[in-house]
């Protein structure tokens, strides 16, 4: 950088020399310049650049799970220039413009201009609530059989224009009105030191990856969210199930109770393979040594939260071992050994190795003395992963969220905030910072050039 620094004022210096230019950087100007972009531009590019790769480096996504807490249907009433948004240019007038110039002559003219009128009488927003945040599954909709609702009746409605209650908002609705909250997950970035590091030997590593890869028995990582808020976190590897639905909703119930009291994220692959079966636990350090490539995923990689877990089976009807992990190097080891030893044996059905969760909403009492209705999960522990994941036969292998800088109150363990001086801007990225540095110089010799005092050199051309 100190390089690009002194080679852009040269550059400037030495083109403003050759072209006899009226603008000068004498050599105590040089001087002076290059101390203020060396103990300036430069350090601060630098610091800049760093601290951008950096952030850019340790940001990656993960799930967070929660439940639905309440909808809303607003209905606006449309008016002539009202507030609803599927409108039309409509009634047509003459506006007259006047304007004066500087001499005081008066010019005017006249432009036509037009109402906006709504479509219809009236537009529907519908708005669902969760502990996660709010969605709006359909904004200013237009009315059930829009051509009814028509605000003037010699207007027709176009077609294309969304109508009707969304059938996720129904849904919900349907949900909430029993007390019986649907889940929801969300993905939400988050800093992780462990798989931003470039050297850190916490990093797993796998050489059955490709091994595994090129016979379709590696599942890439759930990263998407689908129907504004749900995820397919059950994959099936040699494994076609007829009741994949209920696989992907169970899972989603016990996530959802499983982020809102212990901050976790499950992810689950059924496998039904000869020589997984043969070695799962090659097959379970591989699934999360892929999973947990950045070069592979991205910012998708598997993230700090997660659960783990592959179940194979021989016969397709029952567990016939089970392996688990989790997106830290360590900790829950209680946790994957209760995996291991008591699902085998288990029917292989959502209910018995995920479980039941049902949802319910409850009156939570704030701090201050306030109240409002929360929304949480209830554990039946008909199924092996809700009993081993919550502890019920044996607190220890209940789920606890590591820490990742060691600041979490609700977190375990001293963190990973050491891996910082692991943490370097990529090959890229320095030349960007080198680049973006080299120009700000060229900039700020520029400037000085320009408006500093500067003296006509007199080499025989009269002025």
């Amino acid at each position: 950088m100190v390089g690009l620094v002194l080679l852009a004022g040269l550059i400037i210096k030495f083109t403003l020399d050759y072209n006899n230019s009226v603008m000068e950087i004498t050599w105590s100007e040089f001087l002076i310049g290059a101390c203020v972009t060396l103990f300036l531009i430069a350090p601060v590019t630098t610091w800049v650049g760093f601290s951008v790769a950096k952030s850019n480096a340790l940001s990656f996504n993960e799930y967070w799970n929660g439940f639905e807490l309440s909808t809303d249907w607003e209905r606006t009433t449309c008016t002539r220039d009202g507030p609803c948004r599927r409108e039309y240019d409509c009634d047509p007038y003459i506006h007259v413009h006047t304007s004066t110039d500087s001499e005081g002559n008066v010019t005017t003219s006249n432009h036509t201009h037009y109402h906006s009128c709504p479509y219809t009488t009236e537009e529907w927003t519908f708005t669902i609530d969760t502990t996660l945040g709010e969605y709006v599954p359909g904004n200013h909709w237009l009315p059930t059989n829009p051509d009814s609702h028509r605000w003037r009746a010699s207007k027709p409605v176009p077609a294309g224009i969304p109508s009707g209650i969304p059938e996720l908002w129904a849904e919900a609705n349907q949900r909430v009105e029993i007390g019986e909250p649907g889940p929801v997950t969300r993905r939400m970035p988050y800093d992780n030191y462990i798989l931003a590091s470039d050297k850190s030997i916490l990093k797993e590593f796998s050489s059955k990856i490709n091994e595994y890869i090129e016979e379709g028995l590696l599942p890439d990582v759930a990263h998407n969210v689908h129907t504004s808020y749900y995820a397919d976190k059950v994959s099936f590897v040699g494994v076609s199930p007829d009741n994949e639905e209920e696989w992907q909703t169970s899972l989603m119930y016990l996530n959802a109770a499983l982020g809102t009291t212990l901050q976790g994220d499950l992810h689950l692959v059924v496998v039904r393979d000869a020589k997984i079966n043969g070695e799962p636990d090659d097959y379970i350090r591989a699934l999360k040594a892929y999973w947990s490539n950045p070069e592979v995923f991205g910012d998708d990689a598997i993230s700090k939260n997660s659960i783990i877990v592959a179940v194979g089976t021989e016969d397709g009807k029952t567990v016939s071992w089970a392996r688990a992990t989790t997106g830290m190097p360590i900790g829950n080891e209680h946790m994957a050994l209760a995996v291991k030893n008591q699902l085998p044996g288990t029917p292989l059905t959502p209910e018995d190795v995920i479980g039941n969760v049902d949802s319910e909403f409850y009156t939570e009492t704030n701090d201050d003395g306030t109240s409002e209705i929360d929304a949480r999960g209830v554990i039946h522990g008909e199924g092996e992963l809700e009993r081993i994941l919550w502890g019920m036969d044996n607190p220890d292998t209940r789920f606890k969220r590591v820490s990742m800088s060691g600041t979490d109150e609700d977190d375990v363990g001293g963190g990973f905030l050491y891996l910082d001086a692991e943490i370097q801007p990529s090959t890229g990225q320095r030349i960007l910072i080198l680049v973006i540095g080299f120009i700000l110089s060229m900039s700020a010799w520029i400037f000085g050039a320009v408006s500093g005092t500067r003296y006509r050199r007199n080499r025989g051309v009269s002025y």
